[in-house]
């Protein structure tokens, strides 16, 4: 199915949004399943507005945005998603492997930004539970100090990271 689509829109000389991943001249796949993901139903309207006549189709700018969006949101459940696994291995302080990697992957970050101003503040979104929040890029979880309340799944913050120490498995962060 997706070969049929990506062959009639070539044809047509018509761009169609792309999942991120390898495929199509390294442009990403075709996400033509159905409608599994947002980019699957994005493409297949662009289908039926170009093959069909179905509605206005996406100019090419409208496809690459709509791809980068999904690419993003890709990106975040998948932070999201590493950070919750359970492995079996932790170190010897009981922290769970993917947590250590995913602090030292932040204290990399950390450390190639430069000044203390700027590496200290990360962006990161709330998991919905016991104000705890994910640092984006990374996956790299702790619970964010001086928040009043609790916070609601999936918020936007901006968090100061006031201690990390990979090795250990510390990481202190709070709301800026």
């Amino acid at each position: 199915y997706a070969f049929a689509v990506g062959t009639l829109m070539r044809r047509a000389n018509q761009p169609i949004p792309r999942a991120a991943g390898s495929g199509a001249d390294r442009g990403g796949r075709l996400g033509t399943a159905p409608l599994r993901r947002y980019i699957d139903g994005l493409a297949q309207r662009q289908a039926l507005s170009v093959l069909c006549g179905y509605g206005t189709p996406l100019t090419k700018e409208e496809c690459i945005e709509a791809s980068k969006i999904a690419a993003r949101a890709s990106d975040n459940i998948a932070n999201l998603r590493s950070s919750k696994q359970s492995p079996m291995v932790q170190n010897e302080y009981g922290n769970q492997r993917s947590q250590v990697s995913a602090l030292y992957k932040l204290a990399r970050h950390l450390a190639s930004t430069g000044g203390i101003q700027n590496r200290q503040r990360v962006k990161a979104v709330s998991t919905g539970h016991n104000n705890e929040v994910v640092i984006l890029g990374a996956g790299a979880t702790a619970r964010c100090k001086g928040v009043k309340g609790t916070l609601k799944s999936g918020e936007k913050l901006l968090v100061r990271v006031d201690k990390i120490d990979p090795e250990v498995g510390v990481l202190n962060v709070s709301l800026v």
